[in-house]
């Protein structure tokens, strides 16, 4: 029978000893970015303006995104080009393309417009909040646009075939369907797609062009025109939050950006039917996430990969290198329920969340064995102005 694996478009089967079954390991860096809405987004910035100062990120082979990750990982790819790095590896164009672009979006309000909007017959809510991306940060680029390196994918879960579907630049595909090679797809319509929050913002519709997605091998009921004729997405994060799948089978070294929910202890808790099954599902998607985590920590622990996971919930002083910038476990308690939402939060929020992200990566880093090409003290004071 076929898997994930076996029909992964790059990949070619043969005996494989990996603990994860990849085929195709390699000594490679990815890095993962959670979903979380403009949370996550946030939490990412000030993270990655720290693997940014540290001289990381040309040394990134992939980039795999969820939801909120995607909206902060599109913004990466589509200044990419622009970056300008130094001899140090240290982006001098950081600033204006990433992280100037990034809270220009923090500012706006899109989840309500666009929900609302979406009661409208024939109007979606997941293709109205991609033109709201697309008018504010991405211009009309493609899929075609992205870099060659690293390589962006843009994680959605397909409610036709409940696996991932993967929008980079070379393919989009389903490993149950097929593949649809060089997708002249807008980039808002992927991170839309990939940040689909159920049910309200849910699914994204995308038609691709006739004949466009190719089966694998032999053709399938799955490859018929009711599986390729139309896309039906909804959010990364149903699948896989953390966006681990298309990196952790492929590479060595995972830098691993948390931003998602934290489910929080509840004393008495709403007893109602709609109350009791919105908490079970919080408590299943914690586990399915928390699960995810102790295998990462488990193969760092085995030397089978290099990790350097942070999360938004996680105390900075737990990761035992110490705590330079102060960041408190009050303040992480009070990122970590910011709620998940597409919405402009307020200016003490944003800077909250783009401090949590730079804290966390900076101490995730020094107790990691990844091996930092630009070594340089963490300050605050090299943040930008959220206001």
């Amino acid at each position: 029978m076929a898997d994930e694996t076996t029909n992964d478009p790059e990949q070619t089967p043969f005996q494989v000893t990996d603990f994860l079954g990849g085929p195709k390991l390699e000594d490679g860096i990815g890095i993962c970015l959670s979903g979380g809405g403009f949370r996550a987004m946030l939490f990412h910035l000030g993270s990655l303006i720290r693997l940014n100062e540290l001289g990381l990120l040309p040394t990134i082979d992939r980039v795999s995104s969820v939801s909120g990750g995607s909206l902060a990982a599109g913004i990466l790819a589509a200044g990419w080009s622009d970056l300008d790095f130094d001899t140090n590896g240290v982006a001098r164009g950081f600033d204006a393309k990433v992280s100037k672009p990034l809270l220009r979006l923090a500012k706006k309000r899109v989840d309500v417009p666009a929900i609302l909007l979406g009661f409208i017959p024939f109007v979606h809510a997941a293709n109205v909040a991609a033109l709201t991306y697309d008018r504010i940060v991405f211009d009309s680029k493609t899929l075609r646009d992205l870099p060659d390196r690293p390589r962006f994918v843009f994680t959605s879960t397909s409610l036709q075939t409940g696996v991932l579907w993967r929008f980079a630049k070379e393919y989009a595909a389903d490993w149950r369907v097929g593949k649809w090679a060089d997708p002249d797809l807008k980039l808002a319509l992927a991170v839309a797609a990939s940040a689909g929050f159920p049910p309200l913002l849910s699914p994204a519709r995308i038609k691709p062009p006739k004949g466009a997605i190719k089966s694998w091998s032999e053709p399938t009921t799955l490859s018929g025109p009711g599986f390729t004729k139309r896309l039906f997405l909804t959010d990364g994060g149903v699948y896989d939050n953390l966006g681990l799948e298309p990196i952790w089978k492929r590479y060595r070294t995972l830098l691993v950006s948390d931003g998602g929910a934290v489910t929080q202890p509840i004393a008495r808790p709403f007893t109602n039917w709609y109350s009791q099954f919105r908490r079970v599902l919080d408590v299943s998607l914690q586990q399915g996430i928390n699960t995810r985590i102790r295998i990462l920590h488990g193969l760092d622990r085995s030397q089978a990969r290099t990790i350097a996971y942070w999360g938004i919930g996680t105390n900075v002083d737990s990761y035992g290198k110490g705590n330079p910038l102060g960041f408190s476990a009050a303040m992480t308690a009070q990122a970590a329920v910011v709620p998940t939402r597409l919405t402009k939060f307020s200016a003490d929020t944003r800077r909250l969340l783009v401090k949590a992200g730079y804290a966390h990566t900076e101490a995730a880093l020094a107790a990691s064995r990844v091996r930092i090409p630009n070594p340089c003290d963490p300050s605050f004071d090299r943040l930008p102005d959220v206001g």
